[in-house]
């Protein structure tokens, strides 16, 4: 009977240091979290930088901008979020110039010049600029030249108005709207010039006195030994000087086109209006 007792007694002394056991253990967990959130606190942001700025030294921007953001989404106050927002700045900059550099497109070192117009490569890209602009008109005059129609020759004049050749690429423009007109099933026939005086090829230049008795403006094109476009508002008179000789004749008058070959040498008279015929 008495050990029995004993028993018990050892018993409820082992529950009693269970449960302080359990308590301690406790106390310590929190006492260790506490610590570790201390650490985090007073190391965490600084760790994180450091971090950031060694990636950003290697050159290994992804994992730079990686770190810097998750410091300054965790840490938004701190003096170390202030200081990876410029190694951000800095990073994009980088990118940015580095794009600039890959291509040869215009607008990609613009828009570094644009971001950053006192930045670090700002004087490289300038010069790159400069040097991006005239290959890029290098470019379009070949390009135009390939495609030789009137509007990319148009599309450049309006890229590049201050040409020395700007009036030589005007008359190609005139010349290719005569071909273009002449080519196309539904331009219609135009009726010669009406000589006035002169004959044969006595006369090295002549004069064409043009009236338009259309309700709209008209324009004549002229392609031959000169290549020469005149514009007449409805209801009046010009006059055009060619040099005698073939020409290819377009007239564009209320949304229609109408063309013709004819040799001009002398004074000529044309009145052109539109006659509506139903069938």
């Amino acid at each position: 009977m008495k050990l029995y007792k004993i028993s018990i007694l050892a018993c409820v002394l082992f529950l009693s240091s269970c449960v302080s056991s359990d308590k301690y253990d406790e106390a310590l967990k929190e006492k260790e979290a506490a610590e570790q959130e201390l650490q985090e606190l007073k190391f965490g942001a600084p760790n994180m930088l450091s971090d950031g700025k060694r990636f950003f030294e290697a050159k290994d921007y992804a994992s730079s901008k990686e770190k810097l953001n998750a410091l300054i989404e965790k840490y938004p106050n701190l003096p170390e979020s202030a200081e990876a927002k410029l190694i951000l700045d800095q990073i994009n900059e980088e990118e940015q110039w580095a794009s600039a550099l890959n291509s040869n497109e215009v607008n990609n070192t613009q828009t570094y010049l644009n971001q950053y117009p006192t930045g670090k490569y700002s004087s490289l890209a300038s010069k790159r600029l400069d040097e991006l602009v005239i290959l890029k008109e290098k470019t379009d005059y070949e390009n135009a030249l390939n495609a030789n129609n009137s509007t990319v020759w148009k599309t450049f004049v309006a890229n590049y108005p201050n040409r020395d050749d700007i009036e030589e690429i005007k008359r190609k423009i005139i010349k290719c709207e005569v071909d273009e007109i002449m080519g196309d099933q539904n331009t219609g026939q135009l009726p010669p010039a009406q000589q006035t005086s002169g004959w044969g090829n006595s006369s090295s230049s002549s004069t064409i006195t043009i009236s338009n008795d259309t309700q709209c403006e008209l324009t004549v094109r002229y392609s031959g030994n000169d290549i020469k476009m005149i514009s007449i508002p409805a209801g009046g008179t010009r006059s055009v000087y060619l040099s005698s000789g073939n020409y290819r004749v377009a007239a564009s008058a209320c949304g229609s086109n109408y063309a013709g070959s004819e040799y001009l040498s002398g004074n000529y008279d044309s009145r052109y209006y539109i006659v509506t015929s139903w069938r």
